[in-house]
C-alpha cells in the first residue's frame, strides 16, 4: 500500500510539473516534455486528456504545446477553473437542493478538484520563476557565469544551454540583461524560456562589456555607477524588497539577522529618498557620495 501511494503522488507530481511547463507563453513538443518528465509520450497525451477533464485548454502551434490562456478568463485569473469565492458561492448554491440530487457529489468533486489545481499550479509557476530570478541573482551578486538551461530561442525555433554572465534584470522581472561569451555580446534572455539556473564555478571574464541600455533602480534611470553599501534594518530590509524589487539582486542576509545592501546605482536621489524616509533604519557603511548627499539634504532640512 505505501509503494502504492508513492506511485500515485509521483503521478501527481508530474502532472502538476507538466502544467507548470505549459503554462508559459511559448510551447513545448511532445518528445521534451516526455524528456523533462521522465516518461513516454503516449503518457504525456493521456496528461493531456486529464488536463481538458479538468478544464484546462492545452493547444497545439507549431508542433508546440501549450495551455491556452483565454483572454476572456485573464480578468478572473481561471483556466476553465473557479476562483475562491466563485467555488464557494457555488458550493452553498448546490449544497442547498440537498444530497438527494444524483449530480451532487459529481459537481462538488470537480469545483474541490479544479479549484485546488488551479491555485497550486499558479503557485508553482510563480515559485518556479521566482527560484531562477534567485538563482540568477546570486549570479549577479557573485560576479559568477551561469548556465541557462534548455533555453528556448523564438527566433532559432531551438532549444539549447546558454552559458552567460548575467548583469541585471529588466524593470518587471520578466527578462534579464547578459552578456554572452560564445557570441561576444550583450543579450537579453526571458525569464520564463529557461528551463533551469545553473551556477558555473568561472568568474566574470569580460565585465567591461557589461553594457546596459541605462539601469532603472530607487525610480531613476541612468549610466552613471555610484556604489553603495548599506546595513539595514529588518523592516528597511522588507520595504526595500516591496517597494524596490530591482534591488533584490544587490540585497542579502548574513548569519540569518544581519540585513544589507550593496551594490552600484544609476542616481542618489532615488535611494537617499528611501533612507531619509526611515530614520534610524539604515546605515550608510560604505559610498562617499551618497554620505555626502545626505549630508547636503539633511542640511537643507535644517536650513
Amino acid at each position: 500500500m505505501a509503494q502504492a501511494g508513492k506511485v500515485e503522488q509521483q503521478k501527481i507530481l508530474r502532472v502538476f510539473k507538466l502544467i507548470n511547463l505549459l503554462q508559459g507563453n511559448i510551447g513545448k513538443p511532445v518528445h521534451r516534455l516526455a524528456e523533462l518528465l521522465e516518461t513516454d509520450e503516449r503518457t504525456i497525451y493521456r496528461y493531456f486528456r486529464l488536463l481538458e477533464a479538468l478544464g484546462f485548454e492545452v493547444v497545439k502551434e507549431f508542433s508546440k504545446y501549450k495551455i491556452q490562456q483565454r483572454p476572456e478568463m485573464v480578468h478572473a485569473q481561471s483556466f476553465g477553473t473557479f476562483s475562491q469565492e466563485e467555488s464557494q458561492w457555488l458550493r452553498t448554491l448546490i449544497e442547498s437542493q440537498g444530497k438527494g440530487n444524483l449530480l451532487h457529489d459529481s459537481i462538488i468533486k470537480k469545483l474541490d478538484v479544479r479549484s485546488e489545481v488551479k491555485q497550486g499550479t499558479e503557485q508553482l509557476f510563480k515559485a518556479n520563476l521566482g527560484r531562477l530570478v534567485d538563482e540568477i541573482g546570486r549570479g549577479i551578486q557573485g560576479k559568477v557565469q551561469v548556465w541557462l538551461k534548455d533555453y528556448y530561442s523564438l527566433s532559432s525555433d531551438t532549444t539549447s544551454d546558454r552559458l552567460v554572465e548575467p548583469v541585471a534584470f529588466s524593470s518587471n522581472y520578466e527578462t534579464i540583461h547578459a552578456f554572452e561569451p560564445a557570441s561576444k555580446s550583450m543579450k537579453v534572455f526571458k525569464i520564463e524560456r529557461i528551463g533551469e539556473v545553473v551556477l558555473s564555478q568561472q568568474k566574470w571574464k569580460s565585465e567591461s562589456k557589461h553594457e546596459l541600455p541605462g539601469r532603472q533602480l530607487f525610480g531613476f534611470t541612468g549610466k552613471n555607477k555610484f556604489r553603495v553599501k548599506l546595513k539595514l534594518s529588518k523592516k528597511a530590509y522588507q520595504l526595500m524588497m516591496e517597494e524596490h524589487p530591482n534591488a533584490r539582486p544587490f540585497m542579502g542576509v548574513k548569519n540569518r539577522n544581519q540585513y544589507f545592501f550593496d551594490g552600484e546605482i544609476p542616481n542618489l536621489p532615488g535611494l537617499a529618498r528611501f533612507i531619509l524616509g526611515l530614520p534610524g533604519e539604515v546605515k550608510v557603511e560604505e559610498g562617499e557620495e551618497m554620505k555626502i548627499y545626505l549630508q547636503e539634504q539633511l542640511a537643507r532640512l535644517d536650513s
